[in-house]
């Protein structure tokens, strides 16, 4: 028998079997096609995918680098910044003039209030965070709002 009779025969035992499940079949048969296609693999007689050859043309050995994770130090001034972009943006004190209840978990009011009692200034309350997030938030999305709405 050839060999990729054997393998067709071996998938076609596994994806046909009453005790495989759908995904069982599936990877079955994707295992099946990869084997055919490395059967009939011969490097004179392969072609190569268009886009991949240009890929492997465009690159030089020198520009090909590992990907590696570097990690920049913050300064104290840099952290300082982006804390005063953030108290600008959601620690101001709103005014809210026809006030609704709005219920969250117990988990995040407390992980919220901590955050507005460390940052916040004296009048800030989780109530006022929550105001100026959804406010950044429908001012971020109200154009996508009207489009979504029309679809």
């Amino acid at each position: 028998m050839k060999k990729t009779e054997t393998i067709e025969k071996n998938a076609s035992t596994e994806m046909f079997s009453p005790s495989v499940s759908p995904s069982a079949a599936r990877d079955a048969e994707i295992k099946k096609s990869v084997e055919l296609e490395l059967a009939n693999f011969s490097p004179e007689t392969s072609i190569l995918d268009p886009v991949m050859v240009d890929e492997i043309e465009g690159t030089q050995p020198s520009t090909i680098v590992e990907s590696t994770a570097i990690q920049r130090r913050v300064s104290g001034k840099q952290r300082r910044l982006s804390l005063e972009e953030y108290r600008n943006a959601y620690l101001k004190v709103p005014v809210i003039i026809d006030r609704k209840p709005v219920f969250v978990s117990c988990e995040v009011r407390d992980r919220l209030e901590d955050y507005v009692r460390k940052l916040g200034g004296r009048k800030m309350s989780v109530s006022g965070l929550l105001e100026n997030i959804a406010r950044q938030h429908l001012d971020t999305y109200d154009a996508d709002f009207e489009q979504w709405r029309k679809l």
